[in-house]
């Protein structure tokens, strides 16, 4: 996929549209996470409509564009499309959802998403990971181009100094140990339960991690792959019974417990089969969270006697509690996200006016070697070279000095909030020396 030439964008034509946890439910965003074999048709799709660069971010809790097009309004349209072919639903029944930025507000949410200022989970660490792996692919998929290269990469240096300079991130709750903590709200002591844990990506890993901290009886991992299961079972020296994942259903009648985290296209635990198991286990308690988006589970499994089923949406209690904890980091956080868009900002008008200061200067110095070349062939026939390099030094210095304040000028102009006007007068520019 080629990324167009974005030079002349303005800031006003970086956008992202998205929704969130804030905005939407879990039953909304699972149907805008595309399977990875789409992801690159999506691209395309975006291309083809004429948006210069774009990332499509997909995590737990959002699915965000972040986009570079001329013509915003018209990208915008595009991603609306987009989203009702993706759901299949009408563009009123999810629209009120959806929110869009433009500028500078939508680099600032960037870096907010990407720093966990915007999490469910403020601080969490597992965000950052996400962001960068989705940014990561669309750079497989060559659908990013200079100014999204320089916005995500600044993102992530707004993450490191949020984490490093700020305490947001000590002892931080995440996904994984809410999901944990949630299950003992139903049994209070873990050490006398046992548990299945379906997936072992990164999530898996970390919710295995706060599984041992509890000592169940039992950990039964069930995983597409059997070599991931036990990598993450030696990186923490922990022996699990590791089982594939399409033996889940037999596993279930073991377990007290169940965490799942694993992509699928299909849910894993599905009604009929929990009514038939709660049945053979006398309606003994079972608790389910699912924190995979798109869930895992079949959401009326939740109206079956003895089943506690929880998702992403159902920890938001927890999350609120971590997040008034955390409110005065908060406030030092935004400050550092603040000198990183104003990082950003300083390089984007330098980039945007790159080509018109380029055109003063390559104007100036045709002008300057011309004259010159004519003054060497007659009235300065008589210079030695040494004399003649002492005026070519000369008239350099001049033109540097002549240049200086038009440009640093230049730089101030872009930066004031009148952006058509600054346009205009700095095409005005262009056209006068690109005509020299």
């Amino acid at each position: 996929m080629n990324t167009q030439n974005c030079s002349d964008i303005a800031i006003s034509n970086l956008i992202v549209i998205g929704l969130s946890h804030k905005t939407a439910p879990v039953e909304t965003r699972e149907l805008l996470c595309l399977p990875e074999s789409q992801v690159k048709a999506f691209y395309d799709r975006l291309s083809d409509a004429g948006i210069c660069e774009s990332v499509y971010v997909s995590t737990c809790n959002r699915v965000e564009v972040y986009m570079v097009a001329h013509d915003r309004e018209s990208a915008v349209e595009t991603i609306k499309k987009l989203m009702e072919f993706y759901t299949r639903l009408s563009h009123e029944s999810f629209m009120s959802s959806v929110y869009t930025f433009y500028g500078y507000d939508a680099a600032r949410h960037l870096f907010s998403v990407t720093s966990s200022l915007d999490s469910m989970v403020i601080g969490e660490n597992e965000i950052t990971g996400q962001v960068k792996e989705s940014y990561r692919r669309a750079c497989e998929y060559k659908s990013t181009g200079v100014i999204l290269n320089k916005l995500f990469h600044r993102a992530f240096a707004a993450a490191k100094r949020v984490k490093a300079e700020t305490e947001i991130s000590k002892n931080p709750l995440s996904m994984a140990s809410i999901a944990v903590d949630k299950s003992k709200e139903i049994f209070p002591d873990l050490s006398a339960r046992s548990a299945l844990l379906i997936g072992a990506g990164e999530m898996g890993e970390l919710i295995l991690k706060y599984l041992v901290k509890e000592q169940l009886q039992k950990i039964i991992i069930a995983n597409r792959t059997i070599e991931n299961a036990q990598r993450i079972c030696r990186e923490i020296n922990y022996e699990a019974l590791i089982i594939p994942l399409v033996k889940v259903d037999k596993a279930l009648s073991e377990v007290d417990i169940v965490i799942s985290s694993v992509t699928a296209p299909h849910h894993i635990i599905n009604e009929r089969d929990t009514r038939e198991l709660m049945f053979e286990r006398n309606n003994k308690p079972l608790v389910i969270i699912d924190i995979a988006v798109p869930r895992n589970v079949e959401p009326s499994v939740k109206d079956i006697d003895g089943v506690y089923l929880y998702n992403v949406d159902s920890l938001r209690e927890i999350a609120e509690r971590n997040k008034k904890q955390r409110e005065i980091e908060l406030e030092k956080a935004k400050n550092i996200v603040e000198e990183e868009i104003s990082s950003f900002e300083l390089w984007f008008d330098e980039y945007t006016l790159a080509p018109t200061i380029a055109a003063l200067k390559n104007s100036f110095e045709s002008i300057r070697h011309n004259e010159l070349k004519k003054f060497r062939n007659k009235k300065m026939k008589h210079f030695s070279d040494e004399d003649f390099a002492l005026v070519v030094e000369l008239t350099e210095a001049i033109m540097n000095k002549t240049l200086h304040n038009p440009i640093i000028n230049l730089k101030k102009m872009k930066g004031c909030s009148d952006e058509k006007g600054v346009q205009e007068n700095v095409k005005f520019l262009e056209d006068i020396f690109n005509k020299c």
